[in-house]
């Protein structure tokens, strides 16, 4: 196994990585307590929604303290069972939880409610890098490239059954992990080809286009490259497996897009690809987005002064859409040094999962560092217009205690790791 059956450590839990936590914990509380203000509330004084934030912080911290001072060799261990009991609460979510915001995704008692999905993606890592550590297999055989994928496509899939899209397609961050492992590059760039076919079908669904358009494109494409490679029947077999697929997958983006999801889910794409606008409806959460945090040009309007986060012009402004309260009330400077510090924990993070003398403690490492990393890109694409609004949180700094918990004992878990390194 690679981690060692010891608790002794080699050093201190990284200093600069906690640093940037608590950068990220105090940016977000005080954004939180500024979004759900009243107006003229004193600077000193707190929210009711900002002390329920405190509460989770509080229980945050003790879960570090629980993890700083667990034996590493539990973690190891127990890898699988963690997963296990994982999938088996985003099972039982589908069947005991609550509805919020059309997805059943929520354990919900009184005004607490519990997002198991959050917690999915530290039980997914340790599986993962637990399955990629343990023989030290990596990417040899069809076989095991199989069991990595199925690894996170399992929850992946049964959160999207949750209809929660946006924690789903976090999971795709597994890829980036992979990548580092030595997946093969022939997988990363199906992976863009299937994208380009989910755009396109998409913009034909949207626009009335019958697919048979698709279909005949696709079937002219192979027939070009079958003869140009017609010599080669290696390549031409693959070829036409390839256009199979591809016509497999159009069709199946058609059907997904058109009956599984919701008419709202479709409006949001269409409004982020451009194909329609509606600022009053669907597009009214990301016009007054691009508002709130362009109105704080260069240096911000000061804390608790922003016009958009006082006046709640922005829904959900303190959860999804809490970057807007940075935006608007400390600028351009701000939005900056919040990326620098978010960036520097990235960073950093990638530094010690290199510098691990295990399979596992490099993949946990690159698994934290890329989930963190596509959330920060959805959340920031979808505030600002690129990427449709589904609905999820900036790591560390949206409300929630969920999200907060889990992301703590992904960070530390992997921190601790670090911290017995051989």
């Amino acid at each position: 196994m690679d981690i060692r059956i010891y608790n002794k450590t080699t050093s201190k839990i990284d200093s600069i990585v906690v640093f940037f936590y608590i950068c990220l914990i105090f940016i977000g509380f005080i954004s939180i307590n500024s979004a759900t203000s009243v107006v003229n509330q004193k600077l000193y004084s707190f929210s009711p929604i900002a002390i329920k934030q405190l509460i989770w912080i509080a229980g945050a911290f003790i879960i570090v303290l629980s993890i700083v001072f667990s034996n590493i060799v539990v973690i190891d261990y127990f890898a699988y069972g963690f997963y296990a009991i994982a999938i088996a609460l985003n099972v039982a979510v589908l069947f005991l939880g609550k509805e919020v915001s059309g997805a059943k995704s929520w354990f919900g008692y009184g005004g607490i409610g519990i997002q198991p999905s959050e917690f999915a993606k530290i039980a997914t890592a340790l599986a993962l890098a637990k399955f990629l550590g343990t023989y030290g297999i990596r990417f040899q055989g069809f076989k095991n490239i199989f069991i990595c994928f199925m690894i996170f496509l399992l929850p992946m899939a049964i959160i999207l059954i949750q209809n929660d899209t946006g924690s789903a397609l976090v999971f795709m961050a597994f890829f980036l992990v992979l990548y580092r492992e030595d997946l093969p590059g022939f997988i990363l760039l199906a992976a863009v080809w299937f994208l380009v076919l989910s755009i396109l079908r998409i913009m034909s669904e949207a626009n009335g286009i019958s697919s048979f358009y698709g279909y005949g494109i696709l079937l002219g494409l192979a027939s070009m490259v079958v003869l140009f490679f017609r010599k080669d029947k290696e390549i031409v077999k693959i070829i036409i497996l390839v256009a199979v697929l591809s016509s497999l997958f159009y069709t199946v983006v058609g059907t997904v897009y058109q009956q599984i999801l919701q008419p709202y889910q479709r409006d949001r794409i269409e409004l982020i690809l451009g194909l329609k606008e509606d600022n009053k409806g669907v597009g009214f959460n990301l016009q007054q987005s691009k508002i709130a945090i362009g109105a704080g040009e260069f240096w911000g309007r000061g804390y608790m002064q922003g016009s958009q986060t006082k006046m709640g012009f922005v829904p959900a402004q303190h959860t999804d859409f809490i970057f807007d309260t940075i935006g608007e009330e400390w600028g351009f400077v701000g939005v900056l040094i919040f990326l620098l510090i978010f960036f520097g924990m990235l960073i950093r993070v990638v530094i010690l999962a290199e510098r691990q003398s295990t399979i596992f403690g490099r993949v946990l490492g690159y698994s934290l560092a890329s989930v963190l990393f596509v959330h920060l890109v959805i959340n920031i694409g979808m505030t600002i217009g690129l990427i449709p609004v589904i609905g999820i949180p900036l790591p560390f700094v949206s409300f929630g205690g969920s999200s907060l918990w889990a992301f703590t004992l992904f960070l530390f878990i992997f921190l601790r790791v670090d911290q017995v390194r051989k």
